[in-house]
């Protein structure tokens, strides 16, 4: 069952209000070579983010069309259940390993 059909899952995703502003890029080049591979994995986390923000948005769009589409005239969705699902956990599980990098950087800061 996807997620977003389940009204009790803690973990159903909510349909943001407000609209995504996409992140600057880092020219990394431009920085101090310490500051190098921290410009790249801020650069990775933004696209991450951007693409899950792309992606949520694309499945609440087809989920609607899903609602809505009650007789032939009504646009179908373009995704079945099995690909949405599928869309939910690689959504759910770039998140995780982007919160994974993220811990880490953390822990390498406070460690020094």
């Amino acid at each position: 069952m996807p997620l977003a059909s389940n009204p009790g899952c803690p973990c159903a995703p909510h349909r943001p209000t407000a609209q995504f502003r996409p992140f600057e890029w880092i020219e990394a080049e431009r920085l101090e070579p310490s500051q190098q591979d921290q410009a790249a994995f801020l650069n990775d986390a933004r696209d991450v983010v951007q693409g899950a923000c792309t992606l949520a948005q694309l499945l609440a769009w087809d989920e609607d069309r899903r609602d809505v589409a009650l007789s032939a005239t009504d646009p179908a969705p373009l995704l079945d259940a099995c690909q949405r699902g599928a869309l939910q956990r690689l959504l759910s599980v770039s998140l995780s390993l982007l919160h994974a990098r993220i811990e880490s950087q953390c822990e390498a800061l406070t460690a020094s």
